[in-house]
């Protein structure tokens, strides 16, 4: 039996990995979010870069309506508009809005199949195994 950790596996554009890495965004948006418990996130560059950049920690999940959204956003730098906030959750009542904790960029980012063999990026977000998570952590070299 594999050993479960509180971490996810996360796919964002580069454009806000990057706002992420610089400190300019600290709240991530999600449409749909984990159920466990989930302390940390580990974050995968989407295409064209296709790489593991981080690992962040989580400081706290927060549930809420667009307005509510977009007050996080103002208050803790949500690194978007409100019209790409309103634009990204068209269609739903509520969200969530994930404070960013600590980041730990990787110094030499990495292919995901080289991080978690065998993984795939998901759509939205992976629970990841203890095993996977230590391996991902052992590649932060900063």
């Amino acid at each position: 039996m594999q050993q479960e950790s509180r971490a996810v596996l996360i796919s964002v554009h580069p454009k806000y990995v990057k706002k992420i890495l610089d400190g300019s965004k600290r709240v991530e948006f999600r449409r749909v979010w984990a159920a466990r418990e989930v302390t940390h996130l580990v974050v995968y560059s989407t295409s064209p870069e296709m790489e593991v950049k981080a690992v962040v920690e989580i400081k706290a999940v927060v549930r809420g309506g667009k307005s509510a959204l977009w007050e996080m956003s103002k208050l803790y730098g949500g690194g978007l508009t409100r019209s790409e906030l309103r634009k990204y959750f068209s269609g739903v009542s509520t969200g969530n809005a994930i404070l960013l904790g600590k980041v730990n960029e990787f110094e030499s980012p990495c292919s995901l199949s080289a991080a978690i063999p065998g993984m795939r990026a998901p759509q939205s977000y992976a629970y990841l195994t203890g095993e996977q998570f230590e391996s991902i952590k052992e590649n932060i070299d900063s």
